[in-house]
């Protein structure tokens, strides 16, 4: 027989490792890039807001994903390594030489590789397009809605696809290069016994987590309120470092078992269970690093994803009028007329209708903002600065169906309902008013706050009150350039108004002009005082005044505010936030499944020889297997246990520190967190159950 049939024969004996190493390569191609079509596509990146927090997190979530799914397959990839020793070594002893094998391991590899990625590519868009069609049903839809991805959407997975590449590259390089051939054989048979672990490195690895946890969300909150630092992301992100060392150091503790040797009975029970542990320590503490990193990502998207959904003011409540126009008052826009002929056209009455004129006056307030350098939070002063936008005593009460009084010489800041203050933005750091034509300026001094959302939403910081008197001798001779024509009125069925409002928004829109076409940070004092000094303004650019724009009600100046829309486009950008968690929350379980389903059979593969030697010395089956399940139970347990213990600990953490309190909505997302560790729960257990079958047919239990 030539070395080639020998070759020949020997691949096709290890065809498993083939499969298993393809499979990982398959899967992890496939679950990155299928995410990165819906991520990366045009129907997604238009729905959220660019710069974020929820593109933010998500990008976040993916990356931590991609590295779970990246190293798992490298666990794969060792174990393929492994089991190829032995072939090689036979190889070797038959007089091959290196540098065919390393040509032969290398062709494989990449035969392997290409497949397997090719593949992964070819099936991310069907499979892409099924989630989205899966989650559509739970989803509001509609044109903008549907599922489109770009070519650009394939570069995260062939990057992905080009890194495993690299690192199985590296690794058959290490692997070809060992030269003793005893060495070689002995590869499968090496133990990675763990030298004895200190009973304290359980109690610090607790603590390190806990410390690690509690700093990283508590520490910028800390900084931030108390002492007016600024931390980097970098810096703080440093924190978790110290849970990452906890974890390895609990899960070596444990593999070690270092616990039960002060318990002698119980240790001596378990010898031969622990001794499997302890014989496989690094292998099983790097993987269950791995699953405890995946779950720990299934766990935060998926309360990410709910919190974020069960936010109150992702309603789109504004506190007393559901539909609010303003619009420059040298602008001819839609008024009365049109708005009562629209409803009639609907069937729909309209209500509480009001109107009324609004000034923006020229603001000198104190407010906190970033120093120069980033690095701390700092007290600043705007001396005239910026303007803001203010109504009379009497108007707003017409408006806002409110009562309310100002005494001369001070003001009332508007805020929304259930306003829970501003950490840069002072309500009653207003001092001093002035007209920007005639230059009167007006002391003034705080008296207090008045909710009514629809207003405050139509000036930053906020909306203001001025006494009656006061307010008419500020506007006295103040251009038509600072007047804003407001409008606030609801419908008797708001609930079906959707069609209305999208009508009378393209009506707002067509009759819109170069006069309001302005970004949302847009000011017309602000634009002056930097034309005056020479400087370019930042927020002086034209948006896309279409109804094609997804972002115009976001990043319009004069944007219509209606509630029905508001809450679609929210539902939507809620809708699509979700599944992305969700999605996310698959991949990490499918990693899991996969990654502790190969552990156990490896584990099982490795103790062959100890189960043969357990049947020589007279072990019944079900002492084999009480020993093999209490083996492979420990795979599952500690990293299920560690991993959702940590996202649950980091998602109350970062909650808490948020606002120094648990509210109703962030009560009911941990509740539903609790619902979904119990679901991955099971899915372990039953690959558990699953995996035990084969080990136990591997190690030769037979089963009752």
């Amino acid at each position: 027989m030539t070395i080639s049939k020998i070759y020949t024969k020997l691949r096709k004996g290890s065809r498993g490792q083939y499969l298993l190493l393809a499979f990982c390569t398959f899967l992890s191609v496939l679950l990155i890039s299928s995410f990165a079509l819906m991520y990366f596509g045009p129907t997604v990146q238009n729905f959220l807001p660019e710069g974020g927090d929820t593109r933010k997190m998500a990008s976040l979530l993916l990356l931590t994903t991609a590295c779970g799914c990246f190293l798992f397959t490298v666990y794969a990839s060792s174990l393929f390594f492994r089991n190829k020793s032995r072939e090689y070594g036979i190889l070797i002893a038959l007089g091959m030489q290196k540098k065919t094998l390393r040509a032969l391991l290398f062709k494989e590899l990449s035969l392997i590789t290409a497949s397997a990625s090719f593949l992964g590519l070819l099936c991310a868009a069907p499979v892409s397009y099924l989630i989205w069609k899966l989650f559509e049903l739970f989803i509001i839809s509609n044109a903008q809605m549907t599922y489109r991805f770009g070519v650009s959407g394939f570069l995260p997975g062939i990057l992905f696809t080009l890194a495993l590449a690299v690192m199985l590259g590296i690794a058959a390089g290490r692997f070809i290069r060992r030269s003793d051939l005893m060495d070689i054989l002995r590869t499968r048979q090496k133990t990675e016994m763990i030298k004895e672990i200190k009973s304290w490195t359980f109690p610090a690895g607790l603590f390190l987590i806990a410390a690690g946890i509690l700093l990283g969300a508590g520490v910028p909150q800390i900084a931030a309120k108390v002492f007016r630092v600024n931390l980097s992301g970098l810096l703080t992100n440093g924190f978790y470092i110290l849970t990452l060392i906890g974890i390895y150091l609990v899960l070596l503790n444990i593999v070690a078992q270092s616990k039960a040797k002060k318990k002698k009975e119980k240790y001596y029970k378990n010898l031969v269970s622990i001794s499997m542990m302890r014989f496989t320590a690094k292998q099983t503490t790097k993987s269950m690093c791995v699953i405890v990193l995946l779950l720990f990502v299934c766990c935060f998207a998926s309360f990410y994803g709910m919190q974020y959904s069960l936010t109150p003011d992702s309603l789109g409540e504004k506190g007393g009028r559901a539909f609010s126009l303003h619009s420059p008052a040298e602008e001819n826009q839609i008024g009365r007329e049109e708005i009562y002929d629209t409803a009639e056209k609907y069937d729909l009455t309209v209500t509480d209708y009001s109107e009324s004129t609004a000034a923006n006056l020229v603001m000198s307030y104190h407010y906190k903002d970033f120093s120069d350098d980033g690095s701390r939070y700092v007290e600043l002063y705007g001396d005239e600065a910026k303007t803001g936008l203010f109504v009379s005593a009497n108007d707003f009460s017409v408006l806002s169906d409110q009562k309310i009084s100002v005494e001369p010489g001070t003001y009332r800041t508007v805020v929304p309902v259930d306003f829970d203050g501003d950490f840069f933005s002072y309500e009653d750091g207003l001092d001093k008013i002035t007209n920007p034509n005639t230059g009167r300026q007006l002391p003034v001094t705080y008296a207090g706050m008045v909710e009514f959302t629809a207003l405050s939403s139509m000036s930053e910081p906020y909306a203001y009150v001025l006494n009656d008197a006061d307010y008419a001798v500020m506007t006295e001779g103040l251009g038509a350039e600072y007047l804003e024509n407001t409008i606030f009125f609801n419908v008797n069925d708001p609930e079906n108004s959707y069609s209305f409002a999208k009508d009378l928004t393209a009506q707002y829109v067509d009759r819109a002009t170069d006069i309001s076409n302005h970004a949302g940070y847009w000011d017309l004092w602000e634009q002056k005082l930097a034309a005056e000094s020479g400087e370019e303004y930042g927020y002086d650019y034209q948006i896309d005044m279409t109804m094609d724009n997804n972002m115009l009600l976001s990043d319009w100046r004069y944007s219509p505010q209606f509630d029905i829309l508001i809450v679609q486009d929210k539902m939507q950008l809620i809708s699509v936030y979700v599944m992305l968690c969700l999605y996310i929350c698959i991949i990490s379980l499918a990693a899991i499944a996969v990654m502790t389903y190969v552990r156990s059979v490896s584990a099982a593969s490795d103790n062959q020889a100890l189960f043969e030697s357990l049947d020589k010395l007279g072990a019944d089956q079900t002492y084999k297997k009480k020993v093999l399940k209490k083996q492979l139970s420990r795979i599952f347990q500690y990293p299920a246990v560690i991993g959702c213990g940590t996202g649950f600990l980091f998602s109350l953490a970062m909650d808490y520190f948020n606002d120094g309190r648990i509210q109703g909505t962030e009560i009911t997302a941990l509740t539903i967190l609790l619902g979904i560790i119990a679901a991955a729960c099971l899915v372990m257990f039953l690959v558990y159950r699953y995996a035990l079958k084969k080990a136990e047919k591997i190690v030769g239990i037979k089963r009752s």
